[in-house]
């Protein structure tokens, strides 16, 4: 189990991507120190910090249960998409590596 992200348009060149619970939760605290906060300070993740004080157009993502929860809208998916790929460049383009490391 895990995530598994993918448009669902029946195009196997897309972006498709599945990971573990672990993994998941590796890619949202990399993408919330991206972002300038870190996921543990968050309510819901060990902390007490409420998401409306955070702005961010990840909140959906990162602010996701692990399980049997809402699956997200096109909609959401289509505002995510344009900050995950300038994060992607931004990591490459300094010579970092666009994925995140296991802690």
């Amino acid at each position: 189990m895990g995530l598994v992200l993918f448009p669902g348009d029946g195009n196997t060149g897309s972006p498709d991507v599945s990971w573990s619970y672990t993994s998941f939760g590796v890619f949202r605290r990399w993408l919330a120190q991206a972002e300038g906060f870190a996921l543990g300070e968050m309510h819901s993740f060990g902390g007490q910090r409420p998401w409306n004080e955070v702005s961010t157009t990840l909140a959906p993502l990162l602010n996701h249960p692990d399980d049997n929860g809402p699956e997200l809208t096109p909609n959401q998916c289509a505002a995510i998409l344009p900050r995950l790929q300038e994060i992607a460049a931004t990591r490459s383009s300094n010579g970092t590596s666009t994925t995140p490391a296991s802690s």
